[in-house]
């Protein structure tokens, strides 16, 4: 799934938490039974209590039973909602370990990258790398949108990273319209960085 059609889902999936929670909804509609299993209503009663139930004490619990521990919704969509979060692709790191256990992985330990350093590597190396990342699947290229006193360089390394990410620059563009148009930022006070991200 794009990250654009995450975008989208989360939208309607808040707004629709938003609607629940203004009619104060305390169910959890019929047809859900049909749309999860037992195991994924686990899920989401250990997603809701990890301190008070255990995988062990609901596997013989039929799925009414799950659904009134889960109790609305309102409940199941909060858990949509972080699920879709989590899947989003975290920042890749150029710690050692890791980029050593990318050169397993993919059976690629000859590459000159594999025995060299990570401390010693320049730009030039780094670019390489983040191109194998690319070429393997392991990372997806995306744009963020960043305040203007962020430099291209900067981008892994900002403590307040972007909310959302777009597939093309073009969409990122037009967020950034969108920001000025809302009154937030002027234009020239945000700008577009590219970035990886691990898929």
């Amino acid at each position: 799934m794009k990250i654009r059609e995450k975008r989208r889902l989360l939208i309607y999936l808040e707004l629709l938490l938003e609607r629940f929670i203004t009619e104060q909804r305390n169910e959890t509609h019929p047809n859900v039974i049909k749309y999860f299993s037992t195991e994924e209503l686990i899920d989401i009663v250990l997603w809701m209590y990890p301190k008070t139930w255990t995988f062990e004490a609901l596997e013989n619990r039929s799925d009414k039973q799950l659904l009134e521990l889960i109790g609305s919704d309102s409940n199941i969509v909060l858990y949509l909602i972080d699920q879709i979060e989590k899947s989003t692709p975290l920042y890749p790191q150029l710690r050692q370990e890791e980029v050593t256990q990318f050169f397993s992985r993919t059976q690629n330990e000859m590459h000159y990258l594999a025995s060299k350093p990570v401390d010693q590597w320049d730009k030039y190396d780094v670019s390489n790398y983040r191109s194998l990342l690319l070429k393997t699947g392991t990372t997806k290229k995306v744009f963020g949108i960043f305040t203007s006193d962020v430099l291209a360089e900067d981008v892994y390394a900002v403590t307040t990273k972007p909310s959302y990410f777009f597939d093309t620059y073009k969409e990122a563009e037009d967020e950034i319209k969108n920001i000025e148009l809302a009154g937030q930022f002027k234009a020239n006070e945000l700008t577009i960085h590219k970035l990886y991200l691990i898929t």
